[in-house]
């Protein structure tokens, strides 16, 4: 198993795709590891600052290190892991009433159907029938 990365050029894009601000960038890098031009995941991150506070701006980094993981994706298992993580945030997003981070996901779900064939984040992409007792 390797530690989930993101190259830091790419991410950097998807942050400003998603409209994060800058001191969340470097907060978000700063908890993470940076290492030979990629970011790696900490297995122990959180946000314990008490000034950057903002849902909408953490839910938008997570979406674009998860929406940068996706365009990464060697191999089939990798695009599921990023496609489950970004349906994580989807439904994340609703519940704490952040609609347009909500909205942003359905969109870039939406464009990347294509690639993916999974109509819709309620929709698994596991095909297995369910049995009911």
């Amino acid at each position: 198993m390797t530690i989930i990365s993101v190259d830091k050029t790419a991410f950097a894009s998807e942050l400003n795709a998603w409209r994060v601000p800058m001191n969340y960038v470097i907060a978000f890098v700063s908890k993470n590891t940076e290492k030979a031009g990629r970011v790696l995941l900490h297995p122990f991150f959180f946000n314990d600052t008490e000034h950057l506070t903002n849902p909408r701006h953490w839910l938008a980094i997570n979406a674009a290190m998860w929406c940068a993981a996706y365009r990464e994706a060697e191999n089939k298992e990798a695009q599921m892991e990023a496609l489950a993580s970004l349906r994580t945030l989807f439904y994340i997003a609703g519940g704490l009433g952040q609609g347009e981070i909500k909205a942003l996901i359905q969109e870039w779900w939406r464009q990347t159907y294509p690639l993916h064939k999974v109509p819709a984040p309620n929709h698994s992409a596991v095909i297995n029938t369910p049995t009911f007792h």
